[in-house]
């Protein structure tokens, strides 16, 4: 009996032990704002200052750069319900996330195509770009932002755009427009060209996948240390968007092929200087000879 006794209680020990080590895992899963819940080809993700491979079951987080290659798609789905589709070419920071009774996500996106859908009352999110401001406040909506243009379809609920001095705001069914220096405009339809950019499977909601990930955690796979080029075009973003990234990328000064790429293309990001060319400080004057007071006791 005592043995008996003895092998149960090992057996539970090791249940509590594996517990304890599956935890974490179970614990990022479901805390998480975000997840990767669908990869169809290749997606880079930068955290920190590597690059890694983007996998279905990675939770995101604040500073992280996702980069869509061609021919690719991927889906974030939220823990409320919403979910963000990103075709091919996708460029985008985001620039925070946290969690609430709804999704809160803000990120600056370069280029590309995205999808938003099942946006609910009282959810944040934002999308900045060189063009305008998007501000989904209910349902679905299609953002396009290519070279010098760009456009917002309000697929279903309403949005709100920022684009130049006056703000827009779009109803279901609404199509804004807009090219770099001009005003943006606002139709009825989306344009032919727009609905021809379209990657197909933004025709129809992409299927939710987030029940097979929120029990589990992957780790995304390091392939390595990012290059200047491959975050040059956040290092000349806007400043509110690279001057962050300053104390992010600042150990990889440090590389003389980084470094000399900082020093040529310093007037796009003149923030870099105080880390390329620290102020060098003026050691303290010592004493002049002779000058030193010598006591006398009384």
């Amino acid at each position: 009996m005592r043995k008996e006794a003895l092998r149960v209680h090992v057996l539970l020990l090791q249940r509590v032990v594996w517990l304890l080590l599956a935890c974490p895992l179970v614990c990022v899963a479901a805390d998480a704002v975000a997840t990767v819940t669908l990869m169809e080809g290749d997606a880079a993700l930068v955290r920190g200052a590597a690059r890694y491979a983007l996998a279905e079951g990675v939770a995101l987080h604040s500073g992280d750069i996702i980069e869509v290659a061609d021919n690719s798609l991927a889906q974030i789905e939220y823990f409320d319900g919403a979910a963000l589709a990103l075709g091919a070419g996708t460029r985008l920071l985001t620039v925070s996330a946290s969690r609430g009774k709804a999704a809160h996500a803000e990120y600056y996106v370069i280029q590309g195509v995205l999808k938003l859908t099942g946006v609910k009352p009282g959810a944040r999110f934002r999308f900045a770009t060189p063009l305008f401001t998007v501000h989904p406040e209910e349902g679905a909506v299609v953002l396009l932002v290519s070279g010098g243009e760009g456009a917002v379809f309000a697929e279903s609920g309403e949005t709100r755009v920022a684009a130049g001095s006056a703000p827009l705001r779009l109803k279901s069914g609404d199509f804004c427009a807009r090219r770099n220096g001009q005003r943006a405009t606002v139709d009825l339809l989306p344009s032919k060209a727009f609905v021809a950019a379209l990657p197909a499977n933004f025709l129809d909601p992409l299927p939710s996948r987030k029940a097979l990930y929120q029990d589990r955690a992957v780790e995304p796979r390091r392939l390595q240390e990012v290059s200047y080029a491959g975050v040059e075009a956040w290092l000349k973003a806007p400043p509110a968007i690279r001057r962050p990234l300053v104390a992010r990328f600042e150990p990889l000064a440090s590389d003389a092929t980084f470094r000399a790429s900082l020093i040529a293309n310093l007037k796009f990001h003149p923030e870099w200087g105080p880390v390329l060319y620290p102020p060098v400080k003026e050691a303290a004057p010592e004493p002049a000879a002779g000058n030193s007071v010598e006591r006398t006791d009384p």
